[in-house]
């Protein structure tokens, strides 16, 4: 008897594979441009730099974005028995612009300074994924030295609305996290604050939509070049997080560089990173049927709870 072929359903979602091949171009191509010029303070940067790095922010905050509209799908377009209550839970469609879906989603005061970093990466993405050409200009001293690089954007171009709000008056630059408009002044140290960030937002994500809808999961890495990942034994790849990736960016990073880290971010670095601990006293389980039900709880955690809850934007609108 022939069986009848069974259906097979999947979403093609590249948010992982992106991001994963963005972190090992700033890893193998700018980080070794970036160390072997780690005393030159001043631009331009090289071409290795600045290109990979170009490219990454692109592939990030696409990554980014297909990770979103992952969320999206599984909470308010698959369908599930029974049906979720409070659905949709999102007010945002998985085609709509990275900007709103960010806008729309750290809607806390407290969530304020994130969600600016968060949209000036998009600026400085905007600036790659939509070519305008500036006009650089620098002094050259009789010393043979030369002054500070200056931009302006030639052929009447102008940014948008987004843009022009976070920008620096007389900077090329961003207001919040100095990130450069300009693709050719990406430096190493400007894509290490753009993974921090990221970071901090997928940790954010991950404790309030819980693992299944909202965790990134383990991405693959190399040792190359030899000595980037401390204590790697000889493994040709290993899966780490996203965590682990950023804590080994910042680690590379010059002692001058690391502050100017902080300086950009304005917190503790470590807060970029890892994910917030949670205070709360454990309670002893004290009767067999207790322990029983904990060890079930860990093997088969309840669902998250903004499941049930009915969306923010209705109570905060």
């Amino acid at each position: 008897m022939v069986q009848k072929a069974k259906r097979q359903d999947y979403i093609s979602n590249l948010s992982s594979d992106l991001i994963a091949q963005a972190l090992e171009l700033i890893q193998e191509k700018s980080f070794p441009v970036y160390r072997k010029n780690i005393h030159q303070r001043n631009p331009p940067f090289a071409h290795g730099e600045f290109a990979s790095a170009a490219v990454a922010i692109v592939l990030l905050t696409a990554g980014l974005d297909f990770h979103l509209a992952r969320l999206k799908f599984f909470r308010d377009v698959a369908k599930t028995k029974p049906a979720l209550p409070h659905t949709p839970y999102f007010n945002w469609n998985i085609g709509t612009y990275l900007y709103d879906k960010i806008d729309r989603l750290l809607y806390k005061r407290t969530e304020k300074r994130l969600k600016e970093q968060l949209i000036e990466l998009t600026a400085m993405r905007d600036s790659v994924a939509h070519p305008k050409l500036y006009l650089v200009s620098s002094l050259l001293r009789h010393d043979a030295t030369t002054s500070p690089e200056t931009a302006k954007l030639v052929g009447g171009e102008s940014h948008r609305a987004k843009t022009l709000k976070r920008k620096l008056k007389r900077s090329e630059r961003t207001v919040s996290l100095r990130l450069p408009l300009v693709p050719s002044w990406i430096s190493y140290v400007d894509i290490v604050i753009c993974v921090l960030v990221l970071t901090r937002f997928f940790n954010l994500l991950e404790e309030r939509y819980g693992n299944f809808y909202s965790m990134l999961g383990t991405l693959p890495a190399r040792d190359i070049p030899s000595g980037f990942f401390p204590n790697w034994r000889n493994t040709t790849r290993k899966f780490i997080t996203l965590a682990d990736w950023a804590q080994a960016f910042f680690n590379s990073l010059a002692t001058a560089d690391q502050q100017t880290v902080r300086k950009r971010l304005g917190f503790d670095v470590s807060k970029y990173i890892r994910k917030r601990e949670r205070r709360r006293k454990p309670k002893w389980p004290k009767t067999a049927e207790a322990i029983f039900r904990a060890a079930f709880e860990l093997a088969s955690p309840p669902p998250p709870e903004f499941l049930k809850k009915s969306p923010p934007w209705k109570m905060f609108p």
